[in-house]
């Protein structure tokens, strides 16, 4: 059984110009993500798409198996999510795959070992595929500014400790059978185990603050 690791990356990033580019320390997003990779025992390949010739030719010399991806399917005013990962699977073939994003740099080699080890497990009781969150107990208020979770007008105060728990997608961790997500085009079944990360790993890196953020939490914050 062969398990393969896929990051993709593209030169149109939104928020933040060549995103998966952007360095901490002496790595790169890209590159510090293939080095948690190559440290995990589960993992027996890691495949890096992109549209950039750039940033694929930096992920080779890191050790990433590359794939070209078309301009298209990079570009999400034109392709959706599902679109993107159809194509993507187009390019590739193995059994398990495990979908990540560089833009998640805390995660640890640890933590993905342990992710692949409860998808398997997990597999003998009904679960189809395994997606990685982030567990929270907050105040939480709706659209239309009503509270969501919780009373704020009874008499006693409840605390965020005893409300219920919530789970919110942090995008670090997707699991499931090569050919289940060629057919479904998604990052995960219908069924997927919610594996909860430790709440020190869980930073996406969509802003500026995030990456600020990110520096300091490294130690690279000059």
């Amino acid at each position: 059984m062969e398990i393969t690791a896929i990051i993709v990356a593209r030169k149109g990033s939104v928020c933040i110009k060549n995103k998966s580019m952007l360095k901490l320390g002496d790595d790169t997003l890209i590159s510090n993500k293939i080095k948690q990779l190559k440290k995990c025992k589960n993992i027996n390949r890691i495949v890096f798409g992109s549209d950039s010739d750039e940033m694929l030719e930096h992920a080779k010399s890191y050790g990433a198996e590359t794939v070209k991806r078309p301009e298209y399917f990079c570009d999400e005013r034109l392709a959706s999510a599902n679109d993107m990962i159809g194509n993507m699977l187009d390019l590739i073939k193995t059994d398990i795959v495990v979908w990540t994003h560089c833009t998640n740099p805390l995660l640890s080699s640890k933590t993905y070992d342990d992710a692949i080890q409860t998808y398997l497990i997990n597999l003998n009781n009904g679960y189809d595929s395994l997606l990685s969150v982030v567990e929270f107990q907050e105040h939480l208020w709706n659209e239309n500014k009503k509270p969501l979770n919780y009373n704020p007008y009874q008499k006693r105060h409840v605390p965020a400790r005893e409300l219920p728990k919530y789970y919110m997608q942090d995008g670090g961790i997707f699991i499931q059978p090569y050919s289940q997500m060629k057919n479904n085009s998604y990052f995960f079944g219908k069924k997927p185990y919610l594996y909860v990360i430790p709440y020190s790993e869980f930073l996406d890196i969509n802003t500026e603050r995030d990456y600020i953020v990110a520096r300091c939490l490294l130690g690279y914050n000059t």
